[in-house]
Protein backbone atom coordinates (compact mmCIF):
# COMPACT_ATOMS: atom_id res chain seq x y z
CA UNK A 1 0.00 0.00 0.00
CA UNK A 2 1.35 3.36 -1.00
CA UNK A 3 1.88 5.79 1.90
CA UNK A 4 1.14 9.42 1.14
CA UNK A 5 4.19 11.68 1.36
CA UNK A 6 2.25 14.15 3.49
CA UNK A 7 1.57 11.46 6.12
CA UNK A 8 5.25 10.55 6.27
CA UNK A 9 6.18 14.18 6.71
CA UNK A 10 3.62 14.58 9.51
CA UNK A 11 4.83 11.43 11.30
CA UNK A 12 8.50 12.40 11.12
CA UNK A 13 7.65 15.93 12.27
CA UNK A 14 5.74 14.55 15.26
CA UNK A 15 8.68 12.33 16.26
CA UNK A 16 11.09 15.23 15.96
CA UNK A 17 8.76 17.37 18.08
CA UNK A 18 8.60 14.67 20.78
CA UNK A 19 12.40 14.41 20.84
CA UNK A 20 12.70 18.18 21.07
CA UNK A 21 10.15 18.27 23.88
CA UNK A 22 12.01 15.53 25.76
CA UNK A 23 15.35 17.27 25.37
CA UNK A 24 13.75 20.60 26.10
CA UNK A 25 12.01 19.24 29.19
CA UNK A 26 15.27 17.98 30.58
CA UNK A 27 16.88 21.31 29.79
CA UNK A 28 13.98 23.15 31.37
CA UNK A 29 14.26 21.09 34.58
CA UNK A 30 18.03 21.40 34.75
CA UNK A 31 17.99 25.12 34.19
CA UNK A 32 14.72 26.00 35.86
CA UNK A 33 16.27 28.27 38.51
CA UNK A 34 18.05 30.36 35.91
CA UNK A 35 15.06 30.45 33.59
CA UNK A 36 12.65 31.46 36.34
CA UNK A 37 15.06 33.99 37.68
CA UNK A 38 15.48 35.46 34.22
CA UNK A 39 11.77 36.02 33.81
CA UNK A 40 10.70 36.74 37.38
CA UNK A 41 13.51 38.89 38.76
CA UNK A 42 14.20 42.43 37.75
CA UNK A 43 17.61 43.27 36.32
CA UNK A 44 18.35 45.49 39.32
CA UNK A 45 18.10 42.44 41.60
CA UNK A 46 20.26 40.06 39.58
CA UNK A 47 23.70 41.56 40.13
CA UNK A 48 23.94 41.20 43.91
CA UNK A 49 27.56 41.21 45.18
CA UNK A 50 28.87 37.79 46.23
CA UNK A 51 29.45 38.17 49.97
CA UNK A 52 29.48 35.66 52.82
CA UNK A 53 26.50 35.81 55.16
CA UNK A 54 25.46 33.62 58.08
CA UNK A 55 21.81 32.66 57.82
CA UNK A 56 19.86 31.09 60.69
CA UNK A 57 17.06 28.74 59.63
CA UNK A 58 14.73 28.29 62.62
CA UNK A 59 13.47 24.88 63.63
CA UNK A 60 10.01 24.24 62.19
CA UNK A 61 10.20 27.09 59.65
CA UNK A 62 7.95 26.64 56.60
CA UNK A 63 9.35 26.73 53.08
CA UNK A 64 7.80 30.16 52.58
CA UNK A 65 9.46 31.41 55.78
CA UNK A 66 12.81 29.98 54.67
CA UNK A 67 12.46 31.65 51.28
CA UNK A 68 11.61 34.96 52.92
CA UNK A 69 14.68 34.75 55.17
CA UNK A 70 16.93 33.97 52.21
CA UNK A 71 15.50 36.84 50.14
CA UNK A 72 15.71 39.28 53.04
CA UNK A 73 19.40 38.53 53.52
CA UNK A 74 20.11 38.71 49.78
CA UNK A 75 21.04 35.05 49.39
CA UNK A 76 18.41 34.57 46.69
CA UNK A 77 16.77 37.28 44.65
CA UNK A 78 13.29 35.78 44.80
CA UNK A 79 11.66 33.70 47.50
CA UNK A 80 9.17 32.54 44.86
CA UNK A 81 11.94 31.09 42.70
CA UNK A 82 13.39 29.28 45.70
CA UNK A 83 10.00 27.88 46.63
CA UNK A 84 9.19 26.73 43.08
CA UNK A 85 12.58 25.01 42.74
CA UNK A 86 12.00 23.14 46.01
CA UNK A 87 8.54 22.01 44.86
CA UNK A 88 9.75 20.92 41.42
CA UNK A 89 12.47 18.82 43.06
CA UNK A 90 10.05 17.43 45.64
CA UNK A 91 12.22 18.69 48.51
CA UNK A 92 9.94 21.26 50.06
CA UNK A 93 10.13 19.44 53.41
CA UNK A 94 13.82 18.56 53.33
CA UNK A 95 15.33 21.83 54.58
CA UNK A 96 17.16 21.36 57.91
CA UNK A 97 17.30 23.97 60.64
CA UNK A 98 20.60 25.51 61.70
CA UNK A 99 23.10 28.23 60.88
CA UNK A 100 24.58 28.19 57.39
CA UNK A 101 27.39 30.08 55.72
CA UNK A 102 25.89 31.21 52.41
CA UNK A 103 26.71 33.77 49.74
CA UNK A 104 24.52 36.60 48.60
CA UNK A 105 23.33 36.41 44.98
CA UNK A 106 23.37 32.61 44.92
CA UNK A 107 21.40 30.30 42.64
CA UNK A 108 18.34 28.93 44.47
CA UNK A 109 19.19 25.34 43.55
CA UNK A 110 22.67 25.63 45.07
CA UNK A 111 21.25 27.14 48.25
CA UNK A 112 18.63 24.41 48.49
CA UNK A 113 21.34 21.74 48.16
CA UNK A 114 23.18 23.14 51.18
CA UNK A 115 20.05 23.55 53.30
CA UNK A 116 19.10 19.94 52.56
CA UNK A 117 22.60 18.66 53.39
CA UNK A 118 22.34 19.97 56.96
CA UNK A 119 25.99 21.08 56.85
CA UNK A 120 25.46 23.78 59.40
CA UNK A 121 28.11 26.02 60.87
CA UNK A 122 29.44 24.97 64.25
CA UNK A 123 31.78 26.68 66.68
CA UNK A 124 33.71 24.44 69.04
CA UNK A 125 35.37 25.27 72.33
CA UNK A 126 37.28 22.82 74.52
CA UNK A 127 37.52 23.21 78.29
CA UNK A 128 40.46 21.14 79.59
CA UNK A 129 40.08 19.11 82.78
CA UNK A 130 41.28 21.03 85.82
CA UNK A 131 40.76 24.52 84.45
CA UNK A 132 39.41 26.91 87.08
CA UNK A 133 36.96 29.73 86.36
CA UNK A 134 39.80 32.21 85.87
CA UNK A 135 41.32 30.03 83.16
CA UNK A 136 37.90 29.46 81.59
CA UNK A 137 37.41 33.24 81.59
CA UNK A 138 40.73 33.69 79.77
CA UNK A 139 39.73 31.03 77.24
CA UNK A 140 36.29 32.56 76.67
CA UNK A 141 37.86 35.95 76.04
CA UNK A 142 40.43 34.46 73.67
CA UNK A 143 37.75 32.61 71.68
CA UNK A 144 35.42 35.60 71.53
CA UNK A 145 32.65 34.22 73.73
CA UNK A 146 32.73 37.08 76.24
CA UNK A 147 35.22 39.26 78.06
CA UNK A 148 37.08 37.88 81.07
CA UNK A 149 35.48 40.44 83.39
CA UNK A 150 31.96 39.78 82.15
CA UNK A 151 32.37 36.03 82.54
CA UNK A 152 33.75 36.29 86.06
CA UNK A 153 30.88 38.64 86.97
CA UNK A 154 28.46 36.05 85.59
CA UNK A 155 30.25 33.17 87.33
CA UNK A 156 29.78 34.91 90.69
CA UNK A 157 26.31 36.35 90.12
CA UNK A 158 24.05 35.13 92.99
CA UNK A 159 20.88 35.54 90.92
CA UNK A 160 22.26 33.52 88.02
CA UNK A 161 23.53 30.82 90.41
CA UNK A 162 20.08 30.68 92.01
CA UNK A 163 18.48 30.38 88.60
CA UNK A 164 20.81 27.46 87.80
CA UNK A 165 20.13 25.90 91.23
CA UNK A 166 23.82 25.77 92.09
CA UNK A 167 24.57 25.37 95.78
CA UNK A 168 27.78 27.33 95.81
CA UNK A 169 29.21 30.84 95.65
CA UNK A 170 30.33 30.56 92.01
CA UNK A 171 30.23 28.36 88.93
CA UNK A 172 33.57 26.86 89.96
CA UNK A 173 33.50 23.07 89.75
CA UNK A 174 30.27 22.85 87.71
CA UNK A 175 31.67 23.80 84.28
CA UNK A 176 32.22 20.27 83.03
CA UNK A 177 35.44 19.92 80.98
CA UNK A 178 34.58 18.82 77.45
CA UNK A 179 34.39 20.00 73.85
CA UNK A 180 31.23 21.94 73.15
CA UNK A 181 29.76 22.60 69.72
CA UNK A 182 27.77 25.80 69.36
CA UNK A 183 25.82 27.55 66.68
CA UNK A 184 27.30 30.93 65.73
CA UNK A 185 24.28 32.60 67.31
CA UNK A 186 25.16 30.88 70.60
CA UNK A 187 28.88 31.64 70.52
CA UNK A 188 28.68 35.10 72.06
CA UNK A 189 26.07 34.17 74.65
CA UNK A 190 27.99 33.10 77.75
CA UNK A 191 24.81 32.03 79.54
CA UNK A 192 24.00 29.56 76.77
CA UNK A 193 27.52 28.09 76.95
CA UNK A 194 27.35 27.84 80.75
CA UNK A 195 24.01 26.04 80.60
CA UNK A 196 25.43 23.51 78.14
CA UNK A 197 28.38 22.88 80.46
CA UNK A 198 26.15 22.59 83.51
CA UNK A 199 23.81 20.18 81.72
CA UNK A 200 26.80 18.02 80.79
CA UNK A 201 27.99 18.09 84.40
CA UNK A 202 24.59 17.04 85.71
CA UNK A 203 24.34 14.25 83.16
CA UNK A 204 27.68 12.77 84.29
CA UNK A 205 27.00 13.41 87.97
CA UNK A 206 23.54 11.82 87.93
CA UNK A 207 24.77 8.76 86.03
CA UNK A 208 28.03 8.00 87.81
CA UNK A 209 28.15 9.85 91.12
CA UNK A 210 24.84 10.83 92.67
CA UNK A 211 23.81 7.43 94.08
CA UNK A 212 27.08 6.83 95.93
CA UNK A 213 27.29 10.45 97.08
CA UNK A 214 23.87 10.20 98.68
CA UNK A 215 24.99 7.05 100.51
CA UNK A 216 27.88 9.09 101.94
CA UNK A 217 25.46 11.89 102.78
CA UNK A 218 27.53 14.27 100.67
CA UNK A 219 26.07 17.19 98.76
CA UNK A 220 27.05 17.86 95.13
CA UNK A 221 29.11 20.84 96.34
CA UNK A 222 31.11 18.65 98.72
CA UNK A 223 31.71 16.04 96.04
CA UNK A 224 32.76 18.62 93.47
CA UNK A 225 35.05 20.34 95.97
CA UNK A 226 36.88 17.09 96.80
CA UNK A 227 36.92 16.10 93.13
CA UNK A 228 38.58 19.41 92.25
CA UNK A 229 41.42 18.69 94.69
CA UNK A 230 41.84 15.22 93.23
CA UNK A 231 41.83 16.70 89.71
CA UNK A 232 44.67 19.07 90.55
CA UNK A 233 46.81 16.50 92.38
CA UNK A 234 46.31 13.13 90.68
CA UNK A 235 48.45 11.89 87.83
CA UNK A 236 47.05 9.34 85.36
CA UNK A 237 45.70 6.20 87.06
CA UNK A 238 46.13 7.75 90.53
CA UNK A 239 42.72 9.35 91.06
CA UNK A 240 41.34 6.66 93.39
CA UNK A 241 44.59 6.60 95.39
CA UNK A 242 44.70 10.38 95.86
CA UNK A 243 41.02 10.26 96.83
CA UNK A 244 41.84 7.62 99.45
CA UNK A 245 44.51 9.87 100.98
CA UNK A 246 42.05 12.74 101.29
CA UNK A 247 39.27 10.51 102.64
CA UNK A 248 41.61 8.99 105.24
CA UNK A 249 42.84 12.40 106.34
CA UNK A 250 39.30 13.78 106.58
CA UNK A 251 38.32 10.76 108.67
CA UNK A 252 41.23 11.37 111.04
CA UNK A 253 40.58 15.13 111.07
CA UNK A 254 44.00 15.85 109.58
CA UNK A 255 44.60 18.91 107.42
CA UNK A 256 44.45 17.98 103.74
CA UNK A 257 47.59 20.02 102.89
CA UNK A 258 46.73 20.16 99.20
CA UNK A 259 49.20 22.50 97.50
CA UNK A 260 46.90 23.89 94.75
CA UNK A 261 44.48 25.20 97.40
CA UNK A 262 47.23 27.45 98.77
CA UNK A 263 47.30 29.73 95.72
CA UNK A 264 43.69 29.43 94.51
CA UNK A 265 42.44 32.87 93.53
CA UNK A 266 45.79 34.42 94.46
CA UNK A 267 48.29 33.13 91.92
CA UNK A 268 47.87 31.39 88.56
CA UNK A 269 47.53 27.63 88.89
CA UNK A 270 50.93 26.00 88.46
CA UNK A 271 52.80 28.97 89.95
CA UNK A 272 55.64 28.23 92.35
CA UNK A 273 54.46 27.90 95.94
CA UNK A 274 56.55 29.67 98.58
CA UNK A 275 56.73 29.33 102.35
CA UNK A 276 54.78 32.58 102.70
CA UNK A 277 52.02 31.07 100.54
CA UNK A 278 51.80 28.08 102.87
CA UNK A 279 51.59 30.37 105.89
CA UNK A 280 48.99 32.71 104.39
CA UNK A 281 45.68 32.70 106.27
CA UNK A 282 42.89 32.30 103.75
CA UNK A 283 39.81 30.00 103.61
CA UNK A 284 41.10 27.83 100.75
CA UNK A 285 44.52 27.16 102.25
CA UNK A 286 44.23 23.55 103.44
CA UNK A 287 47.57 23.90 105.22
CA UNK A 288 45.81 26.34 107.55
CA UNK A 289 42.23 25.04 107.72
CA UNK A 290 40.92 21.59 108.57
CA UNK A 291 38.51 19.81 106.25
CA UNK A 292 37.45 20.70 102.76
CA UNK A 293 37.88 24.26 101.49
CA UNK A 294 34.66 26.30 101.13
CA UNK A 295 34.31 25.39 97.46
CA UNK A 296 36.00 23.82 94.44
CA UNK A 297 39.31 25.11 93.15
CA UNK A 298 38.87 23.80 89.59
CA UNK A 299 36.45 22.03 87.28
CA UNK A 300 36.96 18.27 87.61
CA UNK A 301 36.40 15.68 84.92
CA UNK A 302 34.50 12.41 85.17
CA UNK A 303 37.43 10.38 86.58
CA UNK A 304 37.93 12.78 89.48
CA UNK A 305 34.20 13.01 90.21
CA UNK A 306 33.90 9.24 90.38
CA UNK A 307 37.08 8.92 92.47
CA UNK A 308 35.70 11.43 94.97
CA UNK A 309 33.01 8.93 95.99
CA UNK A 310 34.93 5.75 95.18
CA UNK A 311 38.35 6.00 96.88
CA UNK A 312 40.77 3.10 96.71
CA UNK A 313 40.70 0.73 99.66
CA UNK A 314 44.13 1.66 101.07
CA UNK A 315 45.38 3.30 104.27
CA UNK A 316 47.62 5.90 102.64
CA UNK A 317 47.85 9.31 104.33
CA UNK A 318 50.63 10.92 102.32
CA UNK A 319 51.98 11.25 98.80
CA UNK A 320 54.94 13.01 97.23
CA UNK A 321 55.91 13.59 93.63
CA UNK A 322 58.52 11.24 92.22
CA UNK A 323 59.41 13.82 89.56
CA UNK A 324 58.51 11.38 86.78
CA UNK A 325 54.81 12.12 86.43
CA UNK A 326 53.71 9.92 89.33
CA UNK A 327 53.51 9.96 93.14
CA UNK A 328 54.91 7.85 95.93
CA UNK A 329 52.22 7.00 98.50
CA UNK A 330 52.84 6.28 102.17
CA UNK A 331 50.86 5.21 105.24
CA UNK A 332 53.11 6.73 107.91
CA UNK A 333 54.90 10.02 108.40
CA UNK A 334 58.30 8.33 108.84
CA UNK A 335 57.90 6.52 105.54
CA UNK A 336 56.69 9.69 103.86
CA UNK A 337 59.68 11.70 105.12
CA UNK A 338 62.01 9.08 103.71
CA UNK A 339 60.50 9.52 100.24
CA UNK A 340 60.49 13.31 100.62
CA UNK A 341 64.21 13.25 101.33
CA UNK A 342 64.77 11.08 98.30
CA UNK A 343 62.55 12.87 95.77
CA UNK A 344 62.00 16.41 97.00
CA UNK A 345 65.14 17.66 98.72
CA UNK A 346 65.04 20.89 96.77
CA UNK A 347 61.29 21.53 97.18
CA UNK A 348 59.73 23.86 99.72
CA UNK A 349 56.93 21.43 100.44
CA UNK A 350 55.63 17.97 99.70
CA UNK A 351 51.92 17.19 99.54
CA UNK A 352 50.25 16.37 101.78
Amino acid sequence: MKVPVLSVIKTVSALILLVLLAVGGHYLYSNLPGILQHFLVADSQKNIPREDVIVAIPKGASLSEVGAILQEQGVVSSKLVFKVVAFIRGEQRSVKAGDYLLKTGSEPGDVLDLLISGKTLVFSITIPEGYNIFQVADLFELRGVTSKKDFLDLANDPEFLKELQIDGSSLEGFLFPDTYFLRPAEKSNAKVVVRKMLNRFRSVYDKYVRGTAEEYGWSPLQVVTLASLIEKEAKPNEHALVSAVFHNRLRQKMKLQCDPTVIYGIKPMGARITRSDLDRKQPYNTYQVTGLPPGPIANPGKESLVAAVQPASVDYLYFVSKNDGSHQFSSSLNEHNKWVNLYQKQNVSATP
